[in-house]
């Protein structure tokens, strides 16, 4: 945790990344059927708008259109106004596209750097997650397996595509017929949906809906459940065929153990969720922050393997930050439903909420800092590079 003290990358690691090169796999036939609208749309950037900063906006965009629907229902489970469905649809638009033009802009405007990729990505890191709260909360999940099956089937593949990366030096953009772009046009068709036919279509019976259906696939679902199929459940499927994949990139049997060790690493993330006790009042009406505590926990453990996997330096399998939680689940534990144990257990839950966010902007603020002062580059501005001295 040395990040916390203003230093991570060691100066190899630094002189690699300057080094690096991006290797990017084959676009995925939505990606190349959208191209030219990326290509088209670039060129109304202003020549002084950083890539990064490209990418930040729409992170943004989509982040704050979430946040709105989070204050609204903080338990998850609630509908919220229509419009706001609308918004994330919105939101999650501008982030597909200022994502995939902020490369086209850094080579537009000759500012391309390893920064880049490690903002990109870290962005990236962020997005999905809140797209698989969005599932929940419009699907009415809350703090539930289901809810955990959801941020597991959009967290893992993005994970292991860099633990692949870390392996085999080319990141991927699609899982066999699945890829990021054609899933967020599916999150924002059915943010459509309940932007037009209600906040609570999702809880109508499927034989309401759709009465020509036959028996056996209407009688007691709710069209909920056939999204969870879509969006949940084949995405766990996906999530399996992602794990083959990273044990097949690993050469050797070190190689295989330490991503064997990687994957028990990251269902512990999932752990994290699963123990917080959805039974307490309290834990489920704000499910939200619950879930945002262990997202931190995700972000981090991703940025520390782009920043690895780029320097060439070690990722470790053991990240004692998983230690933060521990003072919060043992006064869970120890929780009797008194007004002191509920203020004990509050106090815990907030606490580990700020610590997580406080240092999970700490581990992102350091890499950035450390790599624009080696780089004599700005994040956010585009200027001249200054010439090293010899």
């Amino acid at each position: 945790m040395s990040y916390l003290l203003g230093n991570f990358i060691s100066e190899k690691g630094k002189e690699n990344i300057k080094n690096h090169k991006y290797v990017p796999g084959e676009y995925s036939p939505m990606d190349n059927l959208l191209n030219p609208f990326w290509i088209w749309i670039v060129e109304f950037l202003p020549k002084w708008m950083a890539p990064n900063l490209v990418t930040f906006v729409g992170l943004a965009a989509l982040g704050g259109a979430y946040l709105l629907m989070l204050v609204f229902d903080l338990s998850m489970t609630q509908p919220v106004p229509e419009f706001t469905y609308l918004l994330v649809a919105i939101g999650i638009f501008a982030f597909q596209t200022l994502d995939a033009i902020d490369g086209k802009q850094a080579r537009r405007t000759g500012s391309s750097s390893p920064l880049g990729q490690l903002f990109d990505h870290g962005c990236d890191s962020i997005s999905w997650t809140i797209c698989s709260m969005n599932v929940i909360s419009f699907l009415g999940l809350g703090l539930s397996f289901n809810g955990i099956l959801a941020m597991y089937s959009a967290m893992v593949p993005f994970y292991f595509l860099n633990l692949i990366e870390y392996n085999t030096g080319v990141f991927y953009y699609s899982v066999g017929i699945m890829d990021g772009t054609s899933a967020q046009f599916m999150l924002m068709f059915f943010n459509i949906l309940s932007f037009t036919c209600g906040a609570d279509v999702y809880q109508r019976k499927i034989s309401d809906l759709l009465p020509f259906m036959p028996n056996f696939l209407s009688d007691g679902y709710l069209l909920k459940h056939y999204v969870m199929v879509i969006l949940i459940y084949v995405g766990v499927g996906f999530s399996i065929t992602m794990i083959i994949k990273l044990l097949n990139s690993a050469k050797g049997v070190q190689k295989k153990m330490f991503a064997f060790l990687q994957i028990i690493q990251h269902l512990g993330i999932y752990g994290l969720m699963y123990l917080y006790d959805a039974d307490i009042l309290f834990v489920r009406d704000h499910a939200g922050i619950a879930y945002i505590s262990v997202i931190c926990m995700f972000v981090l453990l991703t940025c520390k393997l782009i920043v690895c996997l780029m320097s060439k330096m070690e990722y470790n399998v053991i990240h004692f930050e998983f230690l933060i939680f521990a003072p919060y689940f043992y006064i869970q534990s120890q929780y009797d439903a008194t007004p002191e144990s509920e203020s004990a257990l509050k106090i815990a839950f907030y606490a580990t909420f700020v610590v997580m966010l406080l240092i999970t902007f700490r581990f992102i603020q350091t890499s950035i800092g450390q790599l624009t002062k080696y780089l004599e580059i700005h994040c956010f501005k585009i200027g001249p590079r200054k010439e090293k001295k010899q």
